[in-house]
């Protein structure tokens, strides 16, 4: 996902700690965050010492996003652009950006009940060291019943049935234990929250998949009956964000596979609502992704200064060629004229501490300017399986390696242990090393580039980092590196040139 031509706006910054956030992940609905958040401080004045409202923006280049910044005439407001990653899974970074020890998510269109919150904030303060999954019924149209969960079952390429408990028609009995419910309005402790798998992408997927994630955590799932909700549903100018089966087909295969459920009744459910043929083939080409080698990684970045631009253009083209398009998340890179080898480094930094704040295990990170071998896949997935056998820290696609050798690693054919390898055009990191390089590497222009008085490079830093392993052959590579790239792989590095 790209910005759009307008400017985007500035992240507010962060204010004091509170007990609870209450999040709201938009794109494109100026609407529905300024009534929900205006809603939030006229009728539950009594909370709004103990709360922050923050708002993630996923089309901050887009026509609301100006608007969107509210901070100044709504009290402990927060506004912060988003652009590298797009779909509801984004709801993740409310956690990573969060004062609050609790988190409250909303979609940017829910109203809650009065008292609601109050109640909720008296709930947390007695239940300091939760580990559920919290949630309210959903409110109905009049003289209907309130739905207090979802029933496990598949409608409509959604899994999950609004179902009613007759416990939660009362506003003032227990909490109980529900199978699902929709995630129109969910609550949880910070500390506590599991995280969307990352490779999550568009719309749907999360509903039962998140519940099933606290269960086997040791948390459970509860319907709060006080916590009431209403929900726009209708969207008579259409939904701005993409909304495909592709997405949906992949996110539940990606999150029953992530939890070890059978997937069966996913292939079953899409093929009688979208068709024999056409279900089939979708979920076949689901299911070739998911045995690609680049789903071993977490997350996928490429680093650009224009996203727009014709260069990152025929980036986009490799990695379509590469299977891959989907996956990648678009950093616009930190921009440092006088000396590029600055924000280069600000860019890898700041990646990795995205990657850190979103627990994941791993991350890949590619430089707009990388050329791809061929034979990537069939290379890359033989050097995969020799690496899940190891502990790593660096993972290379390519580097200037400077007529040093680099041996390949007892037992291995495909995996090389790395000598003074450089160039950053295309790297893994793993999570074991997140905290050594947050803490090595300088956050600021002015210390980053004293820092690189040392240095001269990230890439010269990295060349030092170990556990380091290269792929056998090289399936990345520059222009510039093609001379020094082994003869017989030379003119092979053309997979999406065409």
């Amino acid at each position: 996902t790209t910005a759009a031509a307008r400017p985007i706006p500035e992240a507010t910054p962060p204010g004091p700690e509170k007990r609870l956030t209450i999040g709201m992940a938009t794109y494109d609905d100026f609407d529905g965050v300024y009534f929900t958040a205006h809603a939030i401080r006229m009728y539950h004045p009594e909370v709004t010492a103990d709360t922050e409202i923050l708002v993630i923006d996923n089309n901050p280049g887009g026509p609301c996003g100006a608007s969107l910044k509210l901070e100044h005439e709504i009290e402990g407001y927060r506004y912060v652009p988003l652009t590298e990653h797009c779909g509801t899974a984004v709801r993740d970074y409310l956690f990573r950006h969060a004062a609050g020890e609790f988190v409250l998510v909303l979609d940017c269109h829910v109203l809650l009940e009065p008292g609601a919150l109050a109640r909720l904030l008296a709930y947390l303060e007695a239940h300091p060291d939760c580990p559920d999954l919290l949630q309210g019924p959903l409110l109905g149209t009049p003289g209907t019943k309130l739905s207090t969960h979802f029933e496990p079952a598949w409608q409509e390429g959604m899994y999950g049935v609004w179902g009613q408990d007759e416990r939660g028609q009362d506003a003032d009995a227990d909490p109980f234990d529900i199978p699902m419910q929709g995630l129109g309005l969910f609550c949880c402790r910070k500390a506590a929250w599991p995280g969307f798998n990352p490779r999550f992408r568009g719309f749907g997927g999360e509903e039962g998949y998140i519940h099933e994630k606290f269960r086997q955590r040791g948390g459970r799932t509860l319907c709060l009956p006080f916590l009431r909700w209403q929900h726009r549903f209708a969207r008579p100018m259409g939904v701005p964000y993409r909304n495909k089966w592709e997405d949906r087909v992949f996110n539940y295969m990606v999150g029953f596979g992530e939890l070890g459920l059978d997937t069966t009744s996913i292939r079953v459910h899409f093929i009688e609502q979208i068709g024999q043929e056409p279900g089939s083939r979708l979920c076949r080409e689901v299911e070739e992704e998911l045995r690609s080698p680049f789903f071993y990684f977490d997350a996928i970045y490429c680093i650009t200064l224009d996203p727009d631009g014709e260069r990152y253009g025929k980036m986009r083209q490799r990695f379509r060629a590469l299977g891959i398009e989907e996956r990648v998340r678009v950093f616009r890179a930190i921009a440092t004229p006088d000396n590029h080898h600055i924000g280069c480094a600000l860019s890898h930094r700041a990646v990795i501490a995205q990657a850190s704040s979103l627990r994941l295990d791993n991350v890949l990170v590619f430089e707009d300017d990388a050329l791809f071998h061929e034979e990537t896949h069939a290379v890359l997935g033989n050097s995969i399986a020799e690496l899940r056998q190891r502990e790593w820290g660096l993972f290379y696609f390519g580097g200037h390696r400077w007529n040093l050798e680099q041996p390949l690693m007892e037992g291995c054919r495909a995996l090389r242990r790395t000598q003074g390898l450089t160039c950053t055009h295309a790297l893994a990191y793993h999570a074991s090393i997140f905290p050594h390089l947050l803490t090595e590497l300088p956050a600021t222009e002015e210390a980053m580039a004293a820092w690189l008085e040392g240095y001269h490079g990230i890439d010269q830093y990295l060349s030092c980092i170990k556990p380091s392993f290269l792929t056998e052959p090289v399936i990345a590579t520059q222009i510039e590196l093609l001379p020094y790239e082994e003869s017989q792989h030379r003119g092979r590095f053309t997979l999406g040139e065409h």
